[in-house]
């Protein structure tokens, strides 16, 4: 078995924890001459083995099977014997036995299996049996250190404890367990001697509770179970030294470190002074940025002005194209009327030269009428000047046109 925290082996574990639980079973082996008894919550099972010393039997009860196995091996004897169960329903008959004890066993439960153990202790008592039971004083043992115990469901105050156990047992006499340290002096061969004072119950560690139907004829003198253990003194001091020796060392660690903190802070200060010298300049520089950034807006700005100005320039070529090419495509229509017309003007030149060359045939074969034709064909030749005049007319005019054609294109 190995000990977790909490359950106690008497092989692993020693000073002052050692004595309390062995202190314990030695004030129940107070009550346990000639009894039956029964250890409810045994443990290791080393308790229920100082009870048997004494009793007449003792039977250890554990819900751990491992446990209770261990128990066996190790301690079993005549009249000593384990069992696996339940304190919540103790697997005993009715009114077997004179004592039960159970130490640090109550708190590790819930509030029904607390008050269904209680019952159960009841039921399996004798008349006028006896219960030990103990449990931690909330007060002391949790409250004034500030700790907590995650294996304790529920702890009591001495009165929720007294008023608890009251509700089965009529009679209720309460025993204080706890720690002291002091000092003495004594002869080299003197026995030492003693006297302390005791304590409230509601300044003790631990609460004992002796219960029954009746008032105990007469009380056990509990001084003989007083134990003086100096080496828990020696183990705190040491303990304590050990730490002073740690607070030294991290003492000296902590000056260094804060030495070094101050020297790491004094770089960062000065890696600080460079940063803001460096944010200042990226700032200002910034601020250069920002302001090109507003000149290039305002050039993007223009820009875009401009390029609405060309669309609209564009437009307006586009426009005036369409309205040249539209005029060009009249020019050539009257072009191509003026050729039909020198076409025909040109027929009617030819049908002339051939009217000429009649006339002139006219005019051989009339001699005498030639006067009168040579007025004729004065005329006829003005006529064709006038008509050349007419032709170069419309040939200046093609040509204006045909350069005017070949500038728009």
């Amino acid at each position: 078995m190995e000990y977790n925290g909490e359950r106690f082996l008497p092989d692993q574990c020693q000073g002052e924890i050692f004595i309390e639980h062995y202190q314990r079973y030695q004030f129940a082996g107070l009550f346990s001459s000639g009894k039956m008894i029964l250890d409810a919550a045994c443990g290791e099972g080393y308790g229920s083995s100082l009870l048997a010393a004494n009793a007449a039997k003792v039977t250890g009860l554990d819900i751990d099977p491992s446990v209770i196995r261990n128990a066996r091996e190790k301690y079993g004897g005549p009249n000593l014997s384990f069992l696996a169960g339940d304190i919540g329903c103790l697997p005993f008959e009715n009114a077997c036995f004179d004592m039960v004890v159970s130490f640090e066993t109550i708190e590790h439960v819930d509030i029904p299996t607390q008050e269904a153990f209680l019952r159960e202790i009841r039921r399996v008592l004798k008349p006028r049996g006896l219960l030990l039971i103990s449990t931690p004083n909330k007060a002391v043992y949790t409250d004034r250190v500030g700790g907590t115990n995650h294996f304790h469901i529920r702890e009591f105050y001495v009165e929720e404890y007294r008023g608890f156990l009251r509700n089965a047992f009529p009679c209720v006499t309460f025993f204080g367990q706890s720690p002291d340290l002091g000092y003495f002096i004594s002869r080299e061969t003197q026995n030492e001697s003693v006297l302390r004072r005791g304590k409230h119950l509601e300044d003790c560690r631990y609460l004992l509770a002796l219960c029954s139907d009746h008032a105990p004829d007469s009380l056990p003198d509990t001084d003989s179970l007083a134990r003086f253990d100096d080496s828990m003194y020696y183990f705190l001091n040491a303990a304590v030294h050990r730490l002073e020796q740690d607070v030294l060392a991290t003492k000296s660690e902590a000056e260094g470190f804060q030495a070094q903190l101050e020297q790491n802070i004094t770089d960062l200060k000065d890696r600080m002074a460079v940063l803001e010298t460096t944010v200042e300049e990226h700032r200002r520089y910034a601020e250069h940025l920002e302001r090109d950034v507003e000149g290039q807006r305002d050039y993007i700005t223009r820009l875009e002005s401009d390029r609405d100005s060309l669309k609209e320039y564009i437009l307006r070529l586009e426009e005036n194209g369409q309205k040249q090419a539209e005029y060009a495509a009249r020019r050539e229509k009257d072009l191509e009327e003026q050729k039909l017309y020198i076409a025909h003007l040109e027929k009617d030149l030819e049908e002339q030269k051939l009217y000429i060359a009649h006339l002139e045939k006219d005019l051989r074969e009339q001699a005498d009428y030639i006067p009168h034709l040579e007025r004729d064909l004065e005329e006829q030749r003005q006529y064709i000047r006038h008509l050349e005049k007419d032709i170069k007319t419309q040939a200046d005019y093609l040509s204006q046109l045909e350069n005017r054609e070949t500038r728009n294109v």
